[in-house]
């Protein structure tokens, strides 16, 4: 197992991209300006033999199949239609791959960053409904296609390095209705969360050969930023200035360099294909390596994993039984 080390995603398809060859791959949040995009355009090169490309609108789709027409005539593609904020939008998606048997890779990258306060179709808080919750019950839906493309096949999902500063609010995730509501603490909130789902869905695997990993991307530029008004990125300036960041336990947090989409999706896809890791099933991964010791003692307390799961399946009104 290798240490951090910031790579374009060439370089990881270099090493490993043999085995997505003929793979049916779904990725979420796919956009022209998105890591989704780009992780798209990179597995293209792969020849895999579908890439479904999931989003609320085809016109965000349509410049990332374009440039796999021209690329990689040889790979299909398919727009997946799928609103992450509307639970029947999930499952009307889902109900539409009846044709598909199994999905080698989901990649479940779609995400949104300190909105204003909101809630989803079904009333929960944006940024937990939206980055988690729509995620617990995806993976659940194809959790039998997964299993049906047998070991090595593989569900990532995207964090962030908020995740490090972040906790489950058990009491209130919805942050009383909007009146507590501070937009990066939900955002770190839907990022432990994501942390946590990985590592108990790992465990429930068990032996299964299913790799599940959870990921920060690094600092990319996209279309992730376009709630950041000047208020916060005055108040982000202000933290700095004050000292810098820190973890929940207190530990000083490195601000990562911006680095590209391509560096951005590296490390997705080492979740998805490095063998090197595979002995860490439900790890989070940064900068294509191992960096369980980065999370926080909320993120690494198996009760949590355990509560979380139980909120969900009370939340979605149904169980997820692994």
């Amino acid at each position: 197992m290798s240490s951090q080390q910031i790579l374009p995603s060439e370089t990881i398809l270099h090493r490993y991209g043999s085995s997505l060859a003929g793979k049916t791959i779904l990725i979420t949040g796919v956009s022209g300006d998105s890591i989704a995009g780009e992780l798209a355009i990179q597995l293209s090169s792969a020849a895999p033999h579908l890439l479904i490309l999931s989003a609320r609108a085809e016109e965000k789709v349509a410049p990332v199949i374009e440039k796999i027409k021209s690329i990689a005539p040889n790979v299909n593609t398919r727009f997946l239609k799928m609103d992450l904020g509307d639970m029947s939008s999930i499952r009307k998606a889902v109900d539409t791959l009846h044709d598909i048997p199994k999905i080698d890779h989901l990649a479940c990258v779609a995400g949104v960053m300190v909105p204003p306060y909101g809630t989803t179709k079904d009333g929960f808080e944006t940024q937990f409904g939206v980055n988690y919750l729509a995620n617990f019950l995806l993976v659940k839906l194809l959790l039998p296609k997964v299993r049906a493309a047998g070991a090595g096949s593989s569900i990532v999902i995207v964090a962030s390095s908020s995740a490090r500063s972040g906790k489950v609010h058990f009491e209130d995730v919805g942050f009383s209705e909007g009146k507590t509501y501070d937009p990066l603490v939900a955002y770190s909130q839907s990022n432990a969360a994501r942390v946590l789902f990985v590592k108990a869905l790992a465990e429930k695997l068990g032996d299964q050969g299913i790799r599940v990993f959870s990921i920060d991307p690094g600092a990319v530029q996209s279309g992730l930023q376009r709630h950041f008004t000047p208020e916060f990125q005055e108040m982000v300036a202000g933290v700095m200035s004050s000292g810098g960041v820190v973890d929940l336990d207190g530990r000083p947090i490195e601000i990562p360099p911006w680095t590209t989409k391509s560096e951005g999706a590296a490390t997705i896809f080492t979740g998805m294909i490095d063998p090197t890791i595979q002995g860490h099933n439900g790890a989070f991964l940064h900068n294509n390596a191992v960096a369980n010791d980065e999370l926080n003692s909320h993120t690494r307390n198996h009760d949590n994993e355990v509560r979380l799961w139980e909120l969900s399946e009370q939340m979605l009104h149904e169980p997820f039984a692994v």
